[in-house]
């Protein structure tokens, strides 16, 4: 029973929340007193947020999560969890990322509050209409680092926003065609909108928004006159695989980072390298 609760906090969707830290790392702050400081109240803060909201996701779908292979086993679809003990979870959950935020700043606290506010409408109205799905969950990973960039009070750039705008778009388009592959004649009944995404259209945004993220990252990366460029075909390399394993029915962009070994090879890779010539 205690496992049913820990997994319906989904914490190993918490390494999303690594976004907030995205600004300091890249503007060579991460080592500073300050930042360390804050560090914590920001990641724990995000991330019961986010279990708040996956448990008002998980008791909005439990119906069609039952006809899933593999969410069909999620606590409240299960029947593990009832729907009151749920819910009282979430309010929790809420009022302690709440208590945390305000430690940070008030400004801080206003991201965390419009991503619960755009995470519950997309929950409840939007993730069955298409391509406004998509663009609310990047809308998800943008507020993540301007919320980062509020918290450690570092300006995030133009280009830095549109490259992760553009990886956002990316994830979205290849986490629904990951469950269009996966599901196949099931799809439309675990989600409405896959009755109306095509595998060519998702795989055609895909593309798209891999290639703007090339472009927007090796432009920002050109702007920093200490060698990040050097990171550009090691970020290739990891958008070529996800854009490779979304084809075998693997689009979640958290599970292909923590069970493919190649993309989390390169993860550590791009980030020891961004590491070592940013700090050194």
């Amino acid at each position: 029973m205690i496992l049913a609760y820990i997994r319906i906090l989904r914490p190993h969707q918490w390494l999303k929340n690594l976004l907030l830290l995205f600004p300091p790392f890249f503007a060579g702050k991460m080592t500073d007193p300050q930042a360390l400081h804050v560090v914590l109240p920001v990641l724990a803060s995000f991330s019961l947020a986010a279990s708040c909201m996956y448990i008002i996701n998980d008791i909005r779908d439990a119906g069609v999560d039952r006809n899933h292979r593999v969410k069909k086993n999620r606590g409240i679809a299960h029947g593990d969890i009832s729907v009151p003990l749920a819910l009282i979870l979430a309010a929790s959950l809420f009022v302690i990322a709440m208590f945390i935020s305000s430690s940070v700043s008030r400004t801080f606290q206003g991201w965390l509050i419009l991503y619960l506010i755009i995470s519950f409408i997309y929950t409840l109205f939007f993730k069955d209409l298409v391509i406004i799905d998509i663009f609310f969950i990047a809308a998800g990973f943008l507020i993540r680092v301007l919320a980062g960039g509020e918290a450690f009070n570092i300006p995030v750039t133009n280009w830095l926003f549109l490259t992760v705008f553009s990886v956002s778009l990316l994830l979205a388009a290849g986490k629904r065609l990951g469950e269009l592959i996966s599901l196949g004649d099931k799809a439309s009944k675990h989600r409405k909108s896959l009755m109306h995404y095509s595998p060519s259209y998702l795989e055609g945004i895909m593309w798209f928004s891999a290639s703007a993220a090339l472009v927007t990252y090796a432009l920002y990366t050109i702007g920093h006159k200490n060698g990040l460029f050097y990171t550009v075909p090691v970020a290739a390399f990891g958008i070529l695989r996800y854009n490779y394993i979304v084809k075998q029915g693997q689009g979640d962009p958290t599970e292909a980072l923590i069970k493919d070994g190649q993309i989390m090879l390169v993860g550590m890779l791009w980030a020891v390298m961004m590491g070592i010539i940013i700090y050194t």
